[in-house]
């Protein structure tokens, strides 16, 4: 009988909930828990750009290797594959992710990450866009039919080929 007794007990022991880390009670995961998720290389520590000066002095960092650090506007919700920065005026900075030699991506974004901040490192390219492509991106963001038959002119589109991403847990 005790037997018995015993293996149910055993069981509900087996099933219960236990920390998924044992430093918890010390409270070192809390700090993990605000740590960034990380996609492709380092990101380099020190001083990045806000969208406001990549914008601003594009011609001076075209071609070059930068940090940047601002909130996501908005992001691919096909793919996860691009995502933006704007300056208080609106004007947007494209992060596209790259590909690998077989056309797949290195990685891709959360695509819930808009209102979050992230640190990018890439090589900033100015780059123009046509109307279709400028069509194409503003499908993957979600815009209704309406903003895209707006779409009728091409633009140069800053663009950063991020080489690694930092994006702030949620």
């Amino acid at each position: 009988m005790t037997r018995l007794l015993l293996l149910p007990f055993l069981l509900l022991v087996a099933c219960a909930d236990a920390p998924a880390d044992p430093a918890a009670s010390d409270g070192t995961t809390e700090a993990a828990s605000v740590a960034a998720s990380t996609f492709g290389e380092a990101v380099p520590d020190g001083d990045a750009l806000t969208p406001d000066a990549l914008i601003a002095e594009a011609e001076t960092y075209a071609g070059k290797t930068v940090v940047v650090e601002g909130v996501a506007r908005e992001v691919c919700q096909q793919a996860g594959c691009w995502l933006t920065f704007s300056d208080d005026e609106g004007q947007l900075v494209r992060i596209n992710v790259p590909r690998d030699e077989s056309e797949s991506y290195v990685y891709t974004f959360p695509k819930d990450a808009a209102g979050r901040t992230v640190r990018v490192t890439g090589i900033l390219d100015v780059t123009p866009e046509s109307v279709e492509d400028q069509r194409h991106y503003a499908e993957d963001a979600g815009a209704s039919p309406e903003e895209v038959a707006a779409i009728t002119e091409p633009k140069n589109t800053l663009v950063l080929t991020a080489l690694g991403a930092e994006l702030a847990d949620a």
